[in-house]
């Protein structure tokens, strides 16, 4: 949180990712510089195969400081970074978008101890940011863990928590649906979510992912 110094103007932050002291604006925890080193990695390798998902992109590798955003957006809840990380990845997913033409864009919910934690779905607000109309689909009542802490087997168990909400069950049929969500990992989150689609009579599902662990 940027202290009541540095909104006067008194004192500097440390940037995360770089180091060096800055004056922050909207929030205090990277500085300019390293925003606007925050770039689509390329060659991003695809040759890993996600059941249940059509196809998929990824912004680039969870690492630097696009690491360093997207664990500050989840750990210290910051709304503005999550704005500002939509508007960075902003011109590579809509490139997406157009390419796929999907009917619907959704996201992963947060279990609600994470939900009562943050306050905010940190997806949706990415999506916010990057101007992107998006729609809640799924539900999610369990109370597990963050997935990051969970290991393979375990991440496979606690996505099984997820459900399509019972007013857009029947939404879905025949939708070709974009689901983004910010780290490939396991790929059980979006596989469990894309299978929960098909199965429910959705045409096809897809996947864009903020960084690739």
């Amino acid at each position: 949180m940027i202290g009541v110094f540095q909104l006067l103007g008194l004192a500097k932050e440390e940037c995360l990712s770089c180091g060096s002291k800055f004056f922050g604006k909207d929030q205090g925890f990277i500085c300019d510089d390293c925003l606007k080193g925050v770039k689509p990695y390329r060659p991003i390798d695809y040759s890993h195969r996600l059941s249940y998902v059509f196809s998929y992109r990824i912004y680039g590798l969870y690492e630097g400081t696009l690491k360093h955003l997207i664990h500050v957006i989840k750990f210290e809840n910051s709304k503005s970074l999550a704005l500002l990380l939509g508007n960075i990845i902003k011109e590579h997913l809509w490139e997406y978008i157009e390419e796929i033409d999907p009917d619907v864009i959704t996201f992963p919910p947060l279990n609600l101890r994470r939900f009562w934690n943050r306050g905010f779905n940190h997806v949706e607000h990415i999506l916010k940011g990057a101007g992107v109309p998006c729609l809640s689909l799924f539900t999610r009542r369990d109370l597990a863990p963050p997935l990051a802490r969970l290991n393979k087997e375990e991440r496979a168990k606690a996505v099984m928590g997820y459900k399509v909400k019972e007013n857009l069950v029947d939404f879905v049929e025949d939708k070709r649906i974009l689901i983004v969500d910010d780290l490939l990992t396991t790929g059980s989150t979006i596989q469990r979510l894309s299978y929960l689609l098909l199965s429910l009579g959705a045409k096809e599902t897809h996947a864009y992912f903020v960084a690739k662990d």
